[in-house]
């Protein structure tokens, strides 16, 4: 396929009308099926007749009654998954998956083609796009490459083997079956006192396990053979930025995080662990023991168990401490298999793709970065930071490797890791309906209440403030708002929220390393706003008016359905005109 055929924005906006599932639209695209004014058989009747009229939507040619969908979207197969090949068949079967044979990342093709993705559908509800062989320093490398695995709400449901929750009749992002999974976790914990469930991993032999189907060592080891990538223009070079990396603490045991990582030669990695970050106590603990070498062992594509709580501060119980591997088979429902690494003591999931072990000296600190990072800005380059001597690698053969763009695409699954918080939240402020911790925006944080008294929203506010280290903005809304839906929330803001008396601002509180807006790195002011309806006794009105919707809804309870059936399609299918 030569450059020009395809002008992807088009094909998108044809594929939303074309009946097409995901997993089809790679290969529409590779084979050139979506080229300019171009119109397949499988389009709907008239779509090329739609366009010929530059996209004006005639209202006798789209009054066709809205079809129901033949059944309920249905529930994972394969659940609980053994490794990240297993999981990504099941989105793969749900039409999740988009499959790119080629793409030149010298370009930075594959970095623009997600925020494209992500400008069309969403942080959460893009697809998972798979790379067959990624351009690489002028090389074509296999992959496949992996990107956004975790982005679609729904596989927050597939994930725990529920069925995910059907938005239909409208073609929206899907915050509802995250809500379902975060409801399925919050039910484990209830049942456990509140805790993660754990169940112990289990070790099996090494030649058991698909990570050992191929071992290095020594000169036979050379990293920059694999797809790892350059993500971003202004990145300092190659990064492996999915890796849950273990280390010990004689103490606490050992921790699994993720970091970013430099991928800076053949056998020589960057180790980025922020200051108050586990791994990174765990080796400046070592350097204040007198230890000159700390062992590591990073574990890459593992199953969604493991990575969803490696990106977490699950582990943080009320009793201490918990094994990260345990709370992942308690997530999972059955045990984890492990096997022990090749050149130090780590017993690491056996089913994950690649293990890169190595060394750390700890008194040898070297510059890394910048790096574009999680808030959507890039992060700076710091000039003293662990890095690791790789001493051995074990992956499966053709592994299959990770990439986040990180700042533009969701991390790990966001459900488990949200359930403890908001049962927390509900247990200390009882008039709490829902919460979510905004990945679209990190920082800002939105709860709804059933406001029972005056004064509620800012109280629920200065609560959350306060306790949540992430929550830089947080808003209070009444239960009639969405809390995933940022429109309403603004809306709730201009038309419900007084700035006086509503809002309290905290000068100088824990923050976000990474947030680029501080002072002082680690310190940040936070604002807390009660954006509820507000009672006489808050100097608001004596009556707060209805809204027009509402309405809507009560005197007229039929017309939404009866608009689904009639014009429902026309709805969902209808573009402006090109330009």
């Amino acid at each position: 396929m030569t450059r020009g055929q395809v002008n992807f924005g088009h094909a998108l906006a044809r594929f939303r009308s074309s009946g097409l599932t995901w997993d089809k639209l790679g290969i529409a695209l590779a084979s050139g099926e979506f080229r300019e004014r171009r119109y397949p058989s499988h389009f709907p009747p008239g779509a090329a007749q739609r366009h010929a009229r530059h996209g004006r939507c005639r209202q006798h040619a789209e009054q066709r009654p809205l079809q129901a969908k033949s059944s309920a979207p249905a529930p994972a197969a394969g659940w609980p998954f053994a490794s990240m090949r297993d999981y990504i068949a099941a989105l793969d079967k749900a039409g999740l998956v988009v499959r790119i044979p080629r793409i030149d990342q010298d370009e930075f093709e594959a970095a623009a083609l997600f925020y494209r993705m992500r400008d069309e559908h969403g942080m959460r509800g893009a697809p998972t796009l798979i790379f067959a062989e990624v351009r690489i320093d002028g090389k074509w490398r296999k992959g496949p490459l992996l990107v956004n695995e975790s982005g679609h709400l729904d596989a927050e449901c597939m994930a725990f083997g529920l069925a995910p929750v059907s938005e239909w009749p409208l073609t929206k992002v899907p915050y509802n079956s995250y809500r379902k999974a975060r409801g399925h976790v919050e039910k484990l914990l209830a049942d456990n006192g509140g805790e993660y469930p754990l169940i112990a991993p289990t070790e099996i032999a090494a030649t058991d396990a698909h990570c050992k189907e191929v071992i290095l060592r020594g000169d036979d080891i050379d990293l920059t053979h694999f797809a790892f990538i350059k993500c971003n223009p202004g990145d300092a070079g190659r990064y492996i930025n999915t890796a849950n990396v273990f280390t010990r603490h004689p103490t606490y045991g050992v921790n699994v995080g993720t970091y970013r990582c430099h991928l800076r030669g053949p056998r020589e990695i960057a180790l980025n662990t922020e200051p108050g970050q586990t791994g990174y106590r765990h080796l400046m603990a070592a350097r204040d023991r007198g230890e000159k070498i700390a062992k590591v062992s990073m574990a890459l594509t593992c199953d969604p168990y493991v990575w969803m709580v490696a990106g977490s501060k699950m582990a943080y119980g009320s009793k201490g401490f918990a094994d990260e591997l345990s709370i992942a088979g308690g997530l999972a429902g059955r045990s984890l298999q492990i096997v022990r690494s090749e050149t130090n003591d780590f017993m690491v999931p056996a089913h994950a793709e690649m293990i890169i072990e190595g060394e750390v000296p700890l008194d040898d600190m070297r510059p890394e970065g910048p790096y574009g990072e999680m808030v959507g800005y890039q992060g700076r380059r710091k000039e003293e930071v662990f890095w690791v001597r790789v001493t051995a690698v074990t992956h499966r053969r053709e592994p299959w490797l990770m990439n986040n763009f990180t700042g533009a695409q969701a991390g790990s699954l966001m459900a488990a890791s949200h359930a403890r918080s908001f049962l927390r939240l509900k247990k200390a402020q009882p008039t709490v309906i829902d919460y979510f911790d905004d990945t679209r925006a990190v920082g800002f944080t939105c709860i709804s209440i059933r406001k029972d008294q005056p004064g509620r929203g800012m109280e629920v506010a200065q609560h959350v403030a306060k306790a949540n280290f992430f929550s830089k903005i947080v808003v209070v809304v009444d239960e009639d708002i969405d809390v995933t839906n940022q429109e309403q929330i603004l809306a709730a803001m201009g038309a419900r929220w007084q700035p006086f008396g509503s809002t309290e601002v905290y000068e100088s509180q824990p923050a976000l390393p990474l947030d680029p807006s501080t002072e002082k790195l680690g310190r940040g002011s936070k604002i807390a706003i009660d954006a509820t309806r507000k009672w006489p006794e808050e100097n608001g009105p004596s009556v707060f008016p209805p809204m027009n919707r509402t309405l809507l809804e009560k005197g007229a309870p039929e017309a939404f359905a009866r608009v689904d059936r009639q014009w429902g399609e026309l709805v969902r299918n209808w573009r402006p005109a090109k330009r």
